[in-house]
């Protein structure tokens, strides 16, 4: 059996992050943006259901890709970058599809109150799992066919941001019959930017790859298109993603902007695989700290309340 630390790192634990902060920016925008009335319902368990649902998702995605990789050819002793764990053998493709499996079930035990609230929400949980799995198994894998980052900008953005708000609003208005009011324009554009800022994680991740990549026959758009357009890509996603934020939770989350410019100068200048390693953990560090301020903006009534972001 694979010692505790080496199951720890296939978790991979930074990339966690992606999972967190949708689910604490959805909970941020029904606070700010959601119309409550005295005496409904405190949503924080429902978002700590959220959360422990997308971390187990996230960990679900993370090993199906472990596995994937490793069966398809694209984690090999030529990659770059942190150790893999099937690939090097620390764990079994048999263990790591347990791993998976436990992974899945654990989403759908600690998601089911959330589930509970609305069929709607239960079947959104099911297709997120589908597609984390689907990400790099089955017969159409996502990363392999060009689709990684739709996948990330939709799932780990504007879905998880939206279906977030939208249980805090269920749990808030269930027991005392408030109607209206959801925010759904607001958790849609914050769902975006968060989802433009996480991609850029994996906008980093395949640029790093792109040779073994392009050998395992793992047509990202990196691959399609090259490192040039993956600069781009980091640039629109950075820009784009901040501009969202700032439209929902006003001035606040803009001050990464300098931070955000530091990290593209670097990216721009990277040209072989190993120099695109850092720019993984920072952006998960960038898009941490953007959640945090977008969350800081809500607390402190920051937030702008123009009519169009009123519902």
């Amino acid at each position: 059996m694979a010692a505790q630390h080496t199951w720890i790192d296939a978790c991979r634990p930074k990339t966690l992050v992606a999972a967190a902060v949708p689910v604490a920016v959805g909970g941020a925008v029904m606070w700010s943006h959601g119309k409550r009335v005295d005496g409904s319902d405190d949503p924080s368990l429902a978002l700590a259901y959220c959360l422990a649902f997308a971390l187990c998702v996230q960990v679900a995605c993370n090993f199906a890709n472990d596995l994937g990789d490793t069966l398809r050819g694209a984690d090999t002793s030529a990659r770059v970058g942190p150790r893999r764990a099937v690939a090097n053998g620390d764990i079994t493709p048999a263990q790591m599809q347990r791993g998976i499996w436990i992974a899945c079930v654990l989403a759908l035990v600690v998601g089911s109150p959330v589930g509970l609230l609305s069929p709607w929400l239960a079947l959104a949980g099911v297709l997120a799992i589908a597609c984390a799995l689907g990400y790099t198994l089955g017969p159409y894998p996502l990363a392999y066919n060009g689709l990684g980052d739709v996948f990330v900008t939709a799932c780990f953005g504007v879905q998880a941001t939206a279906l977030t708000a939208w249980a805090a609003f269920l749990a808030t208005t269930c027991q005392c019959g408030l109607h209206g009011g959801m925010p759904w324009v607001p958790a849609l554009v914050a769902g975006l930017g968060l989802g433009l800022l996480a991609d850029n994680i994996l906008v980093a991740n395949n640029a790093r790859d792109y040779e073994t990549d392009l050998d395992a026959g793992k047509r990202t758009t990196v691959v399609r298109f090259g490192r040039g357009f993956a600069r781009g890509l980091h640039a629109l996603n950075l820009a784009a993603g901040l501009a969202c934020l700032g439209l929902v939770f006003g001035w606040l989350p803009l001050l990464v902007l300098p931070w955000a410019v530091w990290q593209h100068r670097g990216f721009r200048q990277a040209q072989h695989a190993g120099d695109f390693v850092p720019f993984l953990a920072q952006a998960a560090g960038l898009l941490l700290v953007a959640g945090a301020l977008c969350v800081t903006a809500a607390c402190l009534g920051l937030t702008p309340k123009e009519f169009w972001l009123s519902r």
